[in-house]
Parts: C-alpha cells; structure tokens; sequence
C-alpha cells in the first residue's frame, strides 16, 4: 500500500468515526476533533522498528501465552507499546492499551485460531507485527477391544473412547491376518467410536485402531483376536470321598456301565479329625471324556462279611459338564458321600467412581467360571468373587456408570487362562479405569 493510499484510508476512517460520533448526538469540540484527524494524518507505518515475539504458537486451553514487546534500531524508552488479539478474520479486541509495559500475558477462554498484534508507538510511527496462535487442548483416548478370542460367527466390538482433542475428532480400524504384511480397513477415518465386526473365517488376527484430531494429535492401540471354529471343550473333574478301615485288607473298587464315559484315578489321604483316625480317606478323581450317561459302582467288601455299594447316574453332555441325576447305595455312615466338583477361585476388586456407583460383571464363558459372591457393602469398592470350574480361556467384562453422571462410563476388560491345575492367568487386560489410573490385579 502507498503512502497516499494510507493517508486516504486514514481519512475516510476518521471521517466514518465523526459521523459515527455525531449520529449519537454527543458534542465534539471542534480543537479536539482537529487535532484527532491530523495526528491520524501525521502517523507513519514503519513495521522494521518491530522486533516483537510471543512466547508459543500453539498452546493448551488454560495456558497462559506472553506477548513481549521488543523494539528495534528505536531508543525504547520513547516507545510505548499496545497488544490486541482476535479469532481469526473477526474484529480486533484489545488486550493492553498503548503504555510503557512491554509484555502482556494472555490466557484465552475458548479453543480456536487466533490472531495478535503487538504495537510499538515511537513518536509519529507505528510499527506492528502479528502473530497466528492456535488454542487445543490434548486427546486423551483408550482404545480397547471387547474380547481376545470369539467363536466364528461371534463378533467382536472395537471401540475408540476419547477426551479432549482439537475439532472434529476421527476414529479408524483396521484389521490382518497374524501372518499378513499389509492391513485391511474396517472402518476409514469418521466420527463412529467404535464398530463390531463378525470375521468371516478362523485364524489369528491383529486389529488396530487409530484415533486423530485436526490438530495432528493421534493416538493408536493395537491387539489380538483368536477366532476358532468351535468351542474347546474341556473336561470337568469331580471327587467322591470314601472312608475305608485302616484294618481291613480290602479296599473299595470302582467299575463303570460306560467306561467311555469318564475316567479316574484315586489319591489317599489320613484322616483328619481325631475320631476317624482309624480310617483312610480315599479320593476318587473323576474326569468328563466324552457326552453319554453311565453309572459309577463303588463296591466294599469288608472283614466281617458286610458289604457296601454306591451308584452315581451320571449324564455328561457336549460341552462335556457333568450332572448327577441319581445316588443310591449303602455305606458306612447314613448319608451318602457326595461328588463335590473341583474348583479354584479368584477375585477382583473394583473402585467406586463415587456415593451410589455399582460395578457389574459379565463372562464369556460361565462353564469355564462363574461368578460365586459380590461384595457391595464397601464405600470404596465392589469386590467379586469367582469360582473356577475348567480349563479353558475366558474373559471378564465390567461395566460401571458414576452415579453423579450416567454418561461416566468406565469399563473393563479381561482375557484369562485357566491351565489343567485351574490356576488363572491375565494375559490381556485393557479398558477405560478411573481417571485413567492402573487396572486392577486378580487375587487368587
């Protein structure tokens, strides 16, 4: 822009600025007004006196950001210096008026692009420069994914939860097979936080999902699928406890209508209580082999001629759980042993997010393990207890909505084993805690 260009601008704003004054009915002195226009005339743009800087560019909501005012190739004690801001391409507003102050601290309110200009006055000459300030704040996101293993034609949900970010917010996923190079896409870059997908054939499978704002921040997690073509299934193990005389040569036997059916093998043990001291305790382990129904016969024979015998109806179905439908017999004492199921158990303790939260739980697989007891009584958190019947792989989702606001989700995931001895281990675990802290340990 010329020189002459400039003082017609100059004019035509004072002049818009009188009109301005008198439509509002307020008095101007004429000397007043004289001296406003030719001091507008007289002042010259010189932006090489400006050697002005700011502290950041781009800066998190809540920061503060300084405008530092720095003169150049000018005595700076005859400089006074002037700080504005706006979002950019709207109206100016100023954030300090001409003084002697050189430095001027801004924390903006909203998130945005901004525009600031740092003025410096010397006598008749104006210098500015400016400057282009974004406001974002940082994406907080934990992406997770709702099993480690389906069966074909289950599905899996993928799902991206985020805080915070700069403008729109996008989510992908994608998925391979373990083996392959090169990824497939589920769902490209868009505003949906999470899919479910129905995998189309068995295998090991990577899937990741990405999260982005449009300020460049980014966030990615990265995780397993099994998908097998049927369930595994897995034996349970049942015991029957037996007393036998320490005195008597005979022991008692076990026989089958169906030795398909299951399988045994027996452990001995003393006897506990002082007044079965003369007796041993033998322990028959059973163990599911396939579906179909049989009998189990414990028969004894003892020293003085009497015998005793125990029949179980036994019914094992495909998923290879037993039921016992029927027990009949004699035996040493009026009641029957019973078959007691061999088990383990763990536990998890959850923290209440606030007064009134409760944490629920749900299983994959309830054969595998089952929840037995939940502790709701504490302040603090929720305590479950679960009982483990077989081997297997299983996983444990729970769910928690804050009492204070329902939208305050939070939620946990985890994938276990359970190896031939019904120890359990935690090979994943993943999910949304509060405020973001460590998940939880199983305690067995």
């Amino acid at each position: 822009m010329t020189r002459n260009q400039k003082i017609v601008k100059r004019i035509i704003t004072v002049i818009l600025s009188a009109m301005l004054i008198f439509s509002a009915g307020v008095t101007v002195n004429a000397e007043p007004l004289r001296d406003l226009i030719v001091s507008t005339l007289a002042e010259n743009d010189d932006n090489s006196i400006n050697n002005s800087y700011i502290s950041a560019q781009r800066i998190y909501s809540g920061e503060t950001i300084v405008l530092h005012a720095a003169p150049k190739g000018v005595d700076p004690s005859k400089c006074t210096y002037a700080f504005y801001f706006r979002p950019k391409g709207l109206m100016w507003f100023n954030l300090q008026a001409y003084s002697d102050v050189q430095d001027c601290y801004w924390s903006p309110s909203t998130l945005g692009d901004y525009e600031v200009c740092i003025k410096i006055k010397y006598g008749r000459t104006i210098g500015k420069k400016y400057f282009d300030v974004r406001v974002t704040r940082d994406l907080v996101a934990r992406p997770y994914v709702s099993t480690a293993f389906i069966q074909l034609g289950n599905t899996v949900e993928l799902n991206a939860p985020y805080e915070g970010g700069y403008g729109n917010v996008s989510c992908a996923f994608y998925y391979k097979m373990k083996d392959d190079f090169s990824w497939n896409t589920l769902s490209d870059y868009g505003p949906a936080d999470f899919i479910k997908w129905k995998p189309s054939k068995t295998g090991e499978y990577d899937l990741c999902i990405k999260i982005a704002d449009e300020d460049g921040h980014y966030k990615e997690g990265y995780y397993s699928l099994t998908v097998s073509d049927v369930l595994p299934r897995t034996p349970t193990e049942f015991i029957i406890t037996v007393k036998s005389p320490i005195a008597s040569p005979y022991f008692w036997k076990c026989s089958f209508t169906d030795s398909d059916i299951l399988d045994y093998y027996v452990t001995e043990k003393p006897a506990a209580l002082e007044a079965l001291k003369t007796y041993v305790l033998l322990e028959y382990h059973f163990r599911t082999k396939a579906a179909g129904r049989t009998d189990i016969e414990l028969s004894y024979d003892t020293y003085n001629g009497d015998k005793y015998s125990l029949s179980y109806d036994v019914t094992v179905d495909r998923n290879l759980s037993y039921s016992i439908k029927d027990t009949t017999g004699t035996y040493i004492e009026k009641q029957l042993p019973k078959a007691e199921q061999v088990s383990s158990s763990f536990s998890v303790s959850v923290s209440k997010p606030g007064a009134g939260s409760h944490w629920t739980c749900d299983i994959s697989d309830n054969l595998i393990a089952d929840i037995d007891k939940v502790d709701t009584d504490d302040a603090y958190e929720d305590t479950y207890k679960f009982v483990v019947f077989r081997k297997g792989s299983f996983t444990l989702t729970f769910t928690c909505n804050s009492a204070a606001d329902r939208t305050d989700k939070y939620k946990l995931i985890y994938d276990l084993k359970v190896d031939d001895a019904l120890n359990v281990t935690v090979f994943n675990k993943d999910g949304i805690y509060i405020d973001y802290t460590e998940l939880p340990d199983i305690v067995q």
